[in-house]
């Protein structure tokens, strides 16, 4: 067995990451690296931490997923792929699937690949798409029984999530920057630190060891920027009356509008589609406010779109089932074709 380092000539990095790391540390939802493989198997040394919630590893062949497994604590060697046919190459991504939490506990490193035959980094796709957003972005709900309700990693899955199938629908590389339960302005539990915007320019803000300035100009710009937010602040608004209420609405269009304003200052030429309404549209109209204010600013290239309600069709953790993720994934598909 041959040993490569995944940050080296013979892998594509996916995902957020420090060009001046001195290993191979995955902190968002779908990062990880991208090889093309020749032989007959193929094994990961990976190091994770012992924490209460644990990472998931999901393997892709072609693009199709083939095994999603949890990282031991330690450093250890696993297991990808076995009984290959040698000289059949094919293309595999290895990627983190679950959400990075507020702990050092929860990094991902790979350490290298172990592989019998030889890999080679494929070219990256012709489109790179960011999406920023809360559980629905990260895929909470995707996967397990429709009564499982602990938050566990467990049920989170980014492969089966819009990004992944607007990606692939889009033949696009995908960059994560999503939290459960964060928001616009406010978060599920109505906690003001827990807007996105407020951590986006950070490489994994709430990752003590990755709470550095991402250096964005050192990385490949987005060609489009999807933003998915306002779920939990229409839950954290809901309930509120009179003053308070409109005061609420108004700071989430203020903060929509900062965010925009950021995401456009590091994607200069990339569209920016803001896509609503997946868990009900109350928000919708501070959200179509702020969209409509960066147009008459001058930024042409935002749209605002409506997407349609899951209605029901939820999945574990009462949150939107791999059938509502495709149909959303179509919509926003589909406005982004337009906007490209």
């Amino acid at each position: 067995m041959m040993r490569y380092d995944p940050r080296g000539a013979a892998c594509l990095r996916l995902g957020r990451f420090d060009p001046n790391e001195k290993t191979c540390e995955l902190w968002w939802s779908g990062s990880g690296v991208r090889t093309r493989f020749d032989g007959r198997r193929l094994e990961l040394e990976a190091t994770a931490c012992d924490d209460e919630h644990t990472a998931f590893v999901l393997v892709t062949v072609d693009g199709a997923p083939v095994t999603r497994f949890v990282l031991r604590p330690g450093t250890h060697r696993y297991d990808l792929l076995g009984g290959m046919e040698a000289g059949v190459a094919h293309e595999i991504d290895i990627l983190r699937d679950t959400q990075p939490v507020d702990s050092n506990a929860t990094r991902v490193v790979f350490d290298a690949l172990w592989a019998d035959g030889t890999l080679s980094a494929p070219a990256p796709r012709p489109r790179l798409i960011e999406f920023i957003g809360d559980s629905l972005t990260v895929g909470e709900g995707t996967v397990g029984p429709r009564d499982a309700m602990e938050w566990r990693m467990l049920w989170i899955s980014n492969q089966f999530a819009f990004p992944a199938l607007v990606s692939e629908a889009l033949n696009a590389d995908r960059r994560v920057v999503a939290l459960g339960g964060w928001g616009a302005y406010l978060s599920y539990d109505a906690n003001p630190e827990h807007a996105i915007g407020r951590i986006y320019g950070k490489l994994c803000g709430i990752v003590p060891a990755a709470n550095i300035d991402y250096d964005f100009a050192a990385q490949r710009r987005a060609d489009a920027v999807v933003i998915n937010l306002g779920t939990n602040d229409g839950g954290a608004i809901g309930d509120m009356e009179g003053p308070e209420r409109e005061a609420a609405l108004a700071a989430l269009e203020e903060s929509a509008v900062r965010l925009l304003t950021d995401a456009r200052a590091h994607n200069p030429d990339a569209p920016i589609l803001w896509a609503y309404g997946m868990c009900g549209d109350g928000m919708a109209t501070p959200l179509q406010r702020a969209v409509d204010r960066r147009v008459a600013a001058g930024d042409v290239n935002v749209r605002y779109l409506a997407l349609d309600d899951c209605d029901g069709d939820v999945g574990s953790r009462m949150h939107p089932s791999r059938s509502a993720h495709i149909r959303a994934a179509e919509q926003i598909a589909g406005a982004l074709e337009k906007m490209l």
